[in-house]
């Protein structure tokens, strides 16, 4: 029954002669609009009480696991039990998912290795691990909400957001938060190079799209532009607080100059992508580069020495480079 590329079944009744089946290959998204999902990564359900995204199923072949992840108003129900929202549980074959007037059976010949903790319980443990980060900042975020619009803020910042995990998604990088009006997202630096040049890729491909879609955007900078973002790239130890699996805190040295790195690009001449010295290092080969320059960033005595990221043969934006 197992397709080649899809891994299990989410098969979806409503009532008798309305049953469908579902195929996953990695991921799979289920609500009422899913918007920046493409279609093969989407189930949509017809039903008021559905929230726009309200679960996603995620697949860990390596795992032998698979984790469903509640992002609704309403509540999802596994196996009865309302899960706790934004905390993946693990899914096993045979567990039933409720949803709205929509009940779900998940299936599959794979995923049923247990977890080393109870997946139905929140536990949080804090251990020590080597990140690739990129955090994109919205240019003037703090002036434009003050005299925007809150529902034109929201529609705004939800349709750029879900484009931009739409691209996390085929960069293989994980939505670690989104903090304010920061999108905050993660790669194993284990994977080397690998896993730095899919952040720059991810954070490069990511400025272009908000620039494709900004203007056509009701959102508007202070002196009524197209609004921009500027991203920042590091790479790093860092204290990661994880709950049922998930990584929900990632703090650190790394992590705070990456974070300070996003509210320097894109502003006073810095092109939109800057990368730390140790991202450059290990992604020369892969993409152009301008510059050193020293900044200084807020809570580091030192300064950091930072470069200009562009597609490889293209120049980085940077004025005065």
């Amino acid at each position: 029954m197992v397709d080649t590329g899809v891994l299990a079944y989410l098969i979806a009744w409503r009532g008798r002669g309305e049953e469908r089946s579902v195929p996953i290959s990695d991921h799979l998204f289920v609500g009422r609009e899913c918007g920046g999902i493409v279609e093969a990564h989407r189930f949509l359900i017809d039903d008021v009480s559905v929230s726009r995204t309200h679960f996603e199923l995620h697949l860990d072949p390596a795992q032998d696991q698979a984790w469903l992840t509640d992002r609704s108003t309403n509540g999802t129900r596994l196996n009865g039990a309302r899960v706790e929202r934004s905390v993946p549980v693990q899914i096993m074959p045979g567990d039933r998912v409720q949803v709205g007037s929509v009940e779900f059976l998940f299936f599959s010949r794979y995923f049923s290795a247990p977890a080393q903790v109870d997946p139905r319980q929140t536990v949080r443990t804090v251990q020590m691990g080597e990140l690739v980060m990129a955090v994109g900042d919205i240019v003037s975020f703090s002036t434009i909400s003050e005299y925007t619009d809150e529902t034109v803020l929201l529609e705004s910042i939800n349709h750029i957001y879900s484009d931009l995990r739409q691209l996390l998604s085929s960069h293989r990088g994980t939505l670690s938060n989104y903090v304010g009006d920061a999108f905050f997202a993660t790669w194993e630096a284990e994977a080397g190079t690998d896993g730095a040049a899919a952040a720059v890729g991810f954070a490069l491909d990511a400025a272009a799209r908000v620039r494709e879609v900004a203007p056509s955007l009701p959102l508007r900078g202070p002196a009524g532009e197209p609004v921009r973002m500027g991203f920042g790239v590091g790479v790093g130890p860092a204290a990661v607080s994880t709950m049922s699996g998930a990584i929900v805190t990632v703090l650190g040295d790394a992590t705070n100059v990456t974070f300070r790195l996003s509210g320097i690009a894109s502003r006073s001449g810095f092109p939109d992508v800057i990368v730390t010295d140790a991202v450059e290092a290990l992604t020369s080969e892969r993409f152009s580069y301008a510059g050193p320059a020293e900044v200084d960033v807020k809570g580091r005595a030192g300064k950091v020495k930072i470069y200009g990221a562009a597609p490889l043969g293209q120049a980085p934006n940077w004025v005065g480079a």
